[in-house]
């Protein structure tokens, strides 16, 4: 096993060489990318409204991004906003900088020309809803211990190495979703025996070439497997590999998956000394992010909960989710349950 990861490594570092050099530019990370994603790393009381809202005002671009957000369906008032602190005030300061991060990699990262299974739009709508969810499973009556703007973060970037291997290796990479489709197997099983490495992999040397924190370069490595990782990342990775499940079931965008296993077998749900294995706590716990993603979706990620494709799921992630349809419905009696989900978040 550890012979393969380490074949595995080096091939993913020659695939990250390959891609940072060559004449398809993936630019450095900007300095105020690098301040952008500082503060999205940390907790939102410890964030300074006055040196954020300054970083978006010099940038046309992100400010109008803000704007378009604030004035959208899901948040628009009864006067049109026009000003970055009225903005902020309407959407709240946590979504303004989860939408900033969103804009920022979507118009940082070089573009690609969509494949049958993967195309941009969809990849960042997954991407927006990974993220999303994985900061929900960081808050702090879970008892993780890691920060959710870290988890943001990682799941935001998860599926970047798909994005450049498409760009590097249309060809290559339009095959392995076929093949995944056609054999019911995760995208990342076919990865390993066409490119001997992983997507994550990529992405993780990309993050890493970027001077991002280890943890979330380790995240974004280890989520397709997270009880490879060192120990230290075991709990972020599983994490965001269950962040990756939960947008799964959401059906907002698509990821290129052909199969994913069941939601009882993932890691994260392994360790019985954690809150969120429990039976009775994950179940309201993914039962209130599949309803915020359906809430939220359209007018973050520009992507409605209906995807040209899925992967299919075994029969006990379909338990797990099975609620979805009657979560999102009207109840006469909404007290009790989403109470007590509520809770978790507050």
């Amino acid at each position: 096993m550890k012979n393969n990861f380490v074949s595995e490594k080096t091939i993913g570092d020659s695939i990250s060489l390959e891609i940072l050099t060559s004449s398809i530019k993936l630019p450095p990370l900007p300095i105020n990318g690098a301040k952008l994603l500082k503060m999205a790393q940390q907790p939102i009381d410890k964030i300074d409204v006055a040196s954020f809202a300054k970083l978006v005002e010099v940038d046309p671009g992100l400010f109008a991004s803000v704007l378009q957000l604030a004035n959208s369906p899901y948040y628009s008032g009864v006067e049109k906003i026009i000003s970055l602190r009225s903005a902020i005030a309407r959407i709240g300061l946590q979504e303004t900088i989860n939408s900033i991060c969103l804009y920022f990699f979507q118009k940082t990262l070089p573009q690609f020309t969509d494949i049958e299974g993967f195309s941009s739009k969809e990849h960042w709508a997954y991407s927006w809803a990974c993220a999303t969810a994985n900061r929900r499973l960081g808050h702090p009556n879970l008892e993780m211990s890691i920060l959710p703007g870290e988890l943001y973060i990682a799941g935001l970037l998860h599926g970047m190495g798909k994005l450049l291997i498409a760009i590097h290796h249309p060809n290559k990479f339009s095959e392995c979703i076929k093949k995944a489709g056609d054999l019911k197997l995760p995208l990342y099983k076919i990865e390993q025996d066409v490119f001997g490495t992983t997507d994550a992999f990529v992405a993780s040397k990309i993050m890493e070439a970027w001077h991002l924190p280890a943890n979330i370069c380790a995240a974004v490595a280890f989520y397709q497997m997270p009880e490879s990782a060192p120990d230290q990342y075991r709990d972020i990775a599983g994490l965001t590999q269950l962040a990756y499940y939960i947008t799964a079931a959401s059906k907002i965008g698509t990821s290129g998956d052909g199969d994913l296993i069941d939601l009882s077998s993932l890691y994260i749900f392994q360790q019985s000394n954690l809150q969120i294995s429990k039976k009775e706590i994950r179940e309201k716990l993914i039962q209130e992010i599949l309803q915020s993603l359906e809430k939220k979706s359209e007018s973050m990620s520009g992507v409605s909960s209906t995807p040209q494709s899925q992967p299919e799921m075994g029969d006990a992630y379909e338990n797990e989710i099975s609620a979805k349809a009657s979560s999102l419905a009207p109840k006469t009696n909404k007290k009790g349950l989403f109470t007590r989900i509520r809770s978790l978040f507050s």
